[in-house]
């Protein structure tokens, strides 16, 4: 884990959002796409989760910097 956490620190801004971007719009692909048709209903529902997962902690760090910034 390390070895990840040494590589994001050294990733620019623009790299790390668009990781994030690619990462959300493959698990949304692949809870809704039909090009994703051959993932049983378990592994799409458990995408759909981590979507939902990945954006909610995204809401929480901005919510908590737009309120640290007031």
């Amino acid at each position: 884990m390390n070895k990840i956490t040494d590589k994001l620190d050294n990733l620019t801004h623009t790299q790390l959002k668009g990781i994030i971007q690619w990462t959300l719009l493959d698990l949304r692909n692949a809870a809704k796409s039909p090009n994703y048709a051959s993932l049983d209903d378990k592994v799409k529902n458990w995408c759909s989760m981590l979507e939902e997962a990945v954006k909610y902690q995204i809401d929480k760090a901005y919510n908590k910097t737009m309120k640290e910034e007031e």
